[in-house]
Formats: structure tokens, C-alpha cells, sequence
């Protein structure tokens, strides 16, 4: 019972303001509007989505925990079970991600005969939403008390999450880094879809990571 309350509201928190509808057709219309005034080749046109999919993400899932922060005040009392409120936060923006991978691959013709570099290619769209999710729980907490040190690490983590592979001095710490760069330079470098499954699971590993760090630090933070 307390799974389907916290599922309904959880999703209602998404669509209540249209901002993830929103940005979706609007992405999905610029993606259009691009293929056909400048046909892009494939590399770039990949890059593009993956560039389109962690922003939408990481956009909704602020939008989704600022709601929730201001309207769910008591929810998570009633609820008295902080880590099932927690991870069926983090389910329902996953499957939101994973729902959106599934549009863009479609609508964007990027999808082909073979199911397996198809399923590769969905999946790299999909853990790449994924960052965007974490990187906007792990900046959940700052945004309560100290709104600027959130925002400027928003900030600081979508320039690294997107630029951080062709910075030199950085490869050294690449593991501690959001990995999207990493996908677009090695689709770029290699132009196979399969070259992107160890991206994929790293970047899922990373926005679990990221999540799992947010609820443990907000946890103590709450008790405190």
C-alpha cells in the first residue's frame, strides 16, 4: 500500500507542472528541426542526444525534489520508512529516464536491425540520464540550507560531466568524474555503439553511487 501511494505521488510530483513533458517535445522537436535543416551525421547527431537526455534528466529531477521538498513536508512522516521514501524516488526517476531513452531512440531514428546495438544504444541514453539524476540528489541537501552552494555545484558538475575528458589534467581522477563526456568522445573516436557498454555501466555504477551517497547524507542530516 505504501509503494503504490509513494509510486502515484512521486509520479503526479513529475507531470503536475508539465515541466518533463515539456522539455521532452521540445527536445524531440529541436532533434527534429536539426535533421532536417543540417542532417546530421550520425556521430554528432549521438552526441546530441546524449547531451539532450542528461540535461531533461537532470532538469526534471531537480524540478521533481524541489516539489517534493515543498509540498511532501509531511508525506515522509506518514510514510515513517525514510529509505522505501528514498529509493522509490530514485525508481520512479529512473524508469522516467529510461522512458524518455526509449522516445528519443525512436523518434530520432537512431535505432536499427540489430536488437543487440539497438538495446546498447538505449542503455547509453538511459544510464546517461541516469548522472543527470544523481547529480541532482547529491546537490539535494545544499539546496536546503545553502542554496547557492547547490546551485554552483550544478554548475560545476555539468561543466566537468560534459567537457571532463578532453581536459588533460583531469584523467588522472576520471573515475571520480561524471562519465557523459566519455561517451560522446569515444562514440566519436570508435563509431560503434557496442564501444559504449562500459561506459554505460560505468555511468550507472556512477549516478548509484551518487544516490546511494545523497540518501546517507541526508539521512544523518534529518536525525541531526
Amino acid at each position: 500500500m505504501k509503494i503504490k501511494s509513494l509510486f502515484s505521488n512521486f509520479v503526479n510530483l513529475i507531470l503536475q507542472d508539465f515541466l518533463y513533458p515539456t522539455l521532452l517535445m521540445s527536445f524531440l522537436a529541436v532533434e527534429l528541426g536539426m535533421n532536417l535543416l543540417l542532417n546530421l551525421d550520425m556521430d554528432k547527431k549521438f552526441g546530441f542526444l546524449v547531451i539532450g537526455i542528461f540535461l531533461l534528466s537532470l532538469l526534471t529531477s531537480m524540478n521533481f525534489l524541489r516539489n517534493d521538498s515543498k509540498q511532501n513536508r509531511y508525506f515522509l512522516q506518514k510514510i515513517n520508512n525514510y529509505w522505501l521514501y528514498f529509493f522509490m524516488q530514485a525508481l520512479v526517476l529512473f524508469l522516467m529516464v529510461i522512458f524518455s531513452a526509449l522516445v528519443i531512440a525512436l523518434f530520432s531514428l537512431i535505432l536499427g536491425s540489430n536488437a543487440i546495438v539497438d538495446l546498447v544504444a538505449i542503455l547509453s541514453l538511459a544510464t546517461t540520464g541516469f548522472v543527470g539524476v544523481g547529480i541532482a540528489f547529491i546537490c539535494k541537501p545544499q539546496w536546503n540550507g545553502h542554496p547557492y552552494a547547490g546551485q554552483m555545484g550544478i554548475i560545476i558538475l555539468v561543466y566537468i560531466s560534459l567537457i571532463g575528458s578532453s581536459i588533460d589534467l583531469l584523467h588522472y581522477i576520471e573515475w571520480f568524474l561524471p562519465p557523459v563526456s566519455q561517451m560522446i568522445t569515444i562514440f566519436q573516436e570508435q563509431s560503434s555503439v557496442r564501444a559504449l557498454l562500459p561506459v554505460a555501466i560505468q555511468q550507472f555504477v556512477y549516478s548509484c553511487v551518487l544516490i546511494i551517497l545523497s540518501g546517507t547524507f541526508y539521512e544523518k542530516k534529518m536525525s541531526n
